[in-house]
């Protein structure tokens, strides 16, 4: 495990008052001093508004006799 990582999770659990776990954490779970991590990321390859409720159709709503809604 990368050490930022490790950080985090025995801060979370000294914040939950947790020090059992926080020892099991440190008996079982070893830092990797070598890890780096990764220099790239991937960019979305979708647009902002594609697949967006914003731009969502106006559909027709049919109202029946007990009050039941359906689509056109």
């Amino acid at each position: 495990m990368d050490k930022v990582s490790y950080e985090e999770i025995v801060s979370t659990l000294a914040k939950c008052g947790r020090p059992d776990l926080i020892q099991e954490l440190k008996d079982h779970v070893k830092i990797d001093e070598d890890y780096k991590p990764p220099k790239f990321t991937r960019k979305d390859k979708y647009s902002e508004s594609e697949g967006s409720a914003s731009e969502e159709e106006e559909y027709e709503i049919q109202v029946d006799a007990n009050g039941f809604q359906s689509l056109k």
